[in-house]
Parts: C-alpha cells; sequence; structure tokens
C-alpha cells in the first residue's frame, strides 16, 4: 500500500481507503485520458469533479465521482434541422 493511503487509513478519514483512486485509475474507469481528468478538476471548470490533493498526487473518491457525474448537467444541443435535397435543374 503506498505511505499516503496508509497515511490515510490511520487517520479519522470518513471515507474508506479503499475506494481511493489514482488519475490513472479514474481515466481507465472513465474511458478517457488523463488530461481529460485534469481539465474536469480544474478550479475554472464550470462543475469541477471532487478531488484530494495530497501534494503532487491526486486521489479520487469513486463514490463522489459517481455522485458527480450523476448530479452533471447534460449538454444541450441544437435541433438538428434536416437539409432539403435540392432539385437538380435539367
Amino acid at each position: 500500500m503506498p505511505q499516503q493511503l496508509q497515511f490515510l487509513s490511520q487517520c479519522h478519514f470518513p471515507r474508506s481507503p479503499d475506494d481511493l483512486i489514482s488519475i490513472e485509475e479514474l481515466a481507465k474507469r472513465l474511458h478517457n485520458t488523463e488530461a481529460w481528468v485534469r481539465e474536469k478538476i480544474r478550479r475554472r471548470c464550470q462543475n469541477p469533479m471532487p478531488v484530494h490533493n495530497l501534494g503532487r498526487h491526486l486521489l479520487f473518491h469513486w463514490p463522489a465521482v459517481c455522485a458527480w457525474i450523476q448530479s452533471s448537467p447534460r449538454p444541450v444541443h441544437m435541433k438538428h434541422v434536416r437539409r432539403k435535397k435540392e432539385k437538380k435543374a435539367a
């Protein structure tokens, strides 16, 4: 077990240390890249993903990430208008 997780298991931490995952593992679970995850945790993001910053290490609580996904607003897309076929001039 990494040193940070051993420390967390000894602390009075409200969450189970087994639920904490690294950025690499989170990217795998979400089928995305680490760069995408880093973009979603930025403070300037409209709805930032919850993260625990331990120095240079980023740890994610998987149930909190699942709750973040469920609470994220779905993107609103413009209505698609089909183009009509133009008749060719003879």
